[in-house]
């Protein structure tokens, strides 16, 4: 198998419906590609039984974003044959079969590339998936046909007004993203949408955007530089449909201004934050009042 799809799984909250997207999702991925599971939080453990999963156990994680820290764990566990990498959302369905040939064919021409088209919010109901009504199409495909990157980058919430999405599923070659890593820094979430624009080349204007303070800014920087020396704007689409099982509330998780609530220049990243014995964000201290500010954050948000 020359394709690894890499998740990152955390439950901090202790949600059941977290952990039946996970198991759907695992049940179609790993019948295509082989699988590297990285979690914090797992509760039914039948799930390590999946076949073509390998799975990395978090003994101890922060209640901060760790996907993209997971990411880097997962890098780790790449073998020599993987030439091909997907990172996908703990909750993201593949449903059509030839998406995976479609990927390794767009890679001989773009060196990032979003595994969708459509995608179609759906929940369980007698073991069955019910559409719910919304359906969101790539940011990429957006990006060709209904709005200027400038503009994009450039505003909050716009993803919602175009009914697109910038994360979810991605894929690259495997030696394409050993180079870059994944912006583990991003400790309030938005990685995905980071990585696009560092990818085109407007990391500057979406740092500023997010209103990152002066660490993560300068973070956000260096890291969405080097995306741009490797990845040169070449990105692109596929024409696939994928199933998001829903968790949660979207009203609940207030995008635009998450990192406005940790912009205080007193947070210096490394000052407060360092990577464990599992590899995994934890406080140096969690008694500060940066750590209670992003506890509140995720429990607000009840996903």
């Amino acid at each position: 198998m020359d394709t690894v799809a890499i998740i990152s799984y955390f439950n901090f909250s202790r949600q059941k419906a977290r952990e039946i997207a996970l198991r759907q999702t695992l049940r179609y991925l790993s019948r295509q590609v082989d699988v590297i599971l990285v979690c914090y939080g797992l509760m039914d453990e039948s799930i390590f039984s999946e076949k073509r999963v390998h799975i990395v156990h978090v003994q101890s994680a922060s209640r901060v974003w760790q996907k993209e820290r997971f990411n880097n764990i997962a890098l780790l566990h790449i073998k020599k044959n993987h030439k091909y990498i997907i990172w996908v959302d703990a909750d993201v369905i593949f449903v059509e079969p030839d998406w995976l040939v479609q990927l390794k064919d767009r890679l001989i021409s773009y060196r990032l590339v979003q595994l969708f088209n459509k995608v179609i919010d759906v929940s369980m109901v007698n073991n069955r998936f019910t559409l719910l009504g919304l359906n969101r199409k790539s940011v990429i495909e957006s990006l060709y046909d209904d709005i200027s990157p400038e503009s994009y980058f450039g505003q909050s919430g716009i993803s919602l007004q175009l009914g697109c999405n910038p994360g979810m599923a991605w894929g690259a070659r495997v030696e394409t993203i050993k180079k870059i890593g994944f912006c583990d820094f991003m400790i309030m979430g938005s990685g995905d949408k980071l990585l696009l624009a560092s990818a085109m080349g407007y990391y500057k204007m979406y740092s500023e955007l997010l209103h990152l303070n002066e660490s993560l800014r300068k973070l956000s920087l260096e890291w969405g530089k080097r995306v741009f020396q490797v990845v040169e704007g070449k990105v692109f689409y596929l024409e696939n449909t994928i199933y998001h099982l829903v968790q949660g509330n979207y009203d609940s998780r207030n995008y635009p201004g998450r990192y406005q609530l940790i912009k205080d220049d007193g947070f210096v990243f490394h000052d407060y934050l360092n990577v464990n014995e599992y590899a995994s964000w934890q406080w140096k201290n969690s008694n500060n009042r940066f750590a209670s500010i992003i506890e509140s954050y995720f429990s607000a948000r009840k996903d």
